[in-house]
């Protein structure tokens, strides 16, 4: 049984212009012990769909149809009374600028113990301080250095304070924006690894959200690939990276460096951003998309072709292609 349940949840943001569609009719699981990457480009709305799930959206943003099913409630309805009983205490967030997310006049451990005192269920001051030690422990972070304030930690130290944060209340569900943004790739794979061993060893629901796909290949089974607000090819690791099946996943599969100079896919000379303002019932990637089919341009609403049971891509050109309607 999957721990969180998205079904074709939609979010949108109130603008000068209109009513933004951040994310469109999204639909995924998050299953223990199995960890989901968001993949996509900036402003594909990968961070929104986070946010979304912690209760975390600003005024301007809301909830507009869809579920998100935990535990048997659907929290896209849920009040902030409910929120704060399961924010950080049932599911947690690693976000993405470490020093951002820290108190700078605070003490490390007294940042995870004020944590743990608002999630936590009223713990005594001793449980309280043990669970400190084993967090910091988890973390690698040895214990001589908690009672640093953030300045003193290196950006990697930072990050792994930020991890201990969101592990304090041992929640079900791990959040992670882009939690290796601005390190170096040794201290990058260093911190990676640890999410991992931690994700392994509590069995807890990981949600990976990244730009990077080599991250992503390195800590994820399952893939979402998004643009424009949209999840456009869901599938394995192996499928995804394999069998790109969407123009857009082929694109940023390509446009990364590798040692191999055999380029499958030409990169575009050109690549327009989508228009979220648009109706979202048309081809979002159609503009950019050389597989284009006659039906795409006119307006023809992509659905979902089934590759293999668990591999999936939403197109217009594939249906087309294949006589689906």
């Amino acid at each position: 049984m999957p721990l969180l349940s998205i079904k074709d949840l939609s979010i949108g943001y109130n603008s000068v212009r209109g009513l933004v569609r951040a994310v469109d009719n999204v639909s995924f699981d998050v299953e223990p012990a199995r960890p989901l990457g968001l993949v996509g480009e900036s402003g594909c709305g990968k961070t929104t769909l986070g946010m979304a799930l912690m209760g975390l959206l600003p005024e301007n943003g809301k909830i507009l149809n869809g579920r998100i099913e935990f535990n048997g409630e659907n929290l896209a309805q849920a009040s902030q009374t409910q929120w704060q009983l399961i924010r950080g205490n049932q599911i947690a967030m690693i976000f993405q600028a470490a020093m951002n997310a820290l108190n700078p006049v605070l003490r490390v451990d007294e940042q995870v113990r004020e944590a743990i005192l608002a999630h936590g269920g009223g713990m005594d001051k001793q449980p309280v301080d043990q669970r400190i030690k084993e967090v910091f422990n988890q973390v690698e972070i040895p214990l001589d250095r908690i009672r640093d304030y953030p300045h003193e930690y290196s950006g990697g130290m930072k990050q792994r304070a930020v991890i201990a944060m969101a592990l304090a209340c041992r929640p079900d569900i791990i959040i992670a924006d882009e939690p290796t943004t601005a390190l170096d790739v040794i201290v990058q794979d260093q911190i990676l690894k640890a999410i991992l061993q931690i994700q392994e060893q509590t069995r807890s629901g990981l949600v990976f959200i990244s730009h990077d796909m080599a991250v992503i290949a390195a800590v994820c089974e399952e893939i979402c690939v998004m643009y424009a607000g949209q999840v456009v090819e869901k599938g394995t690791k192996k499928e995804v990276f394999s069998n790109p099946s969407h123009p857009y996943t082929r694109i940023l599969l390509a446009s990364y460096l590798t040692l191999d100079h055999k380029k499958k896919v030409a990169l575009p000379d050109r690549f327009e951003p989508a228009d979220l303002l648009t109706d979202s019932s048309r081809c979002r990637f159609s503009v950019n998309c050389k597989d284009c089919s006659l039906a795409c341009g006119q307006g023809e609403t992509p659905v979902w072709i089934t590759i293999s049971k668990t591999h999936r891509v939403l197109c217009c050109a594939r249906a087309a292609a294949r006589g689906v309607s």
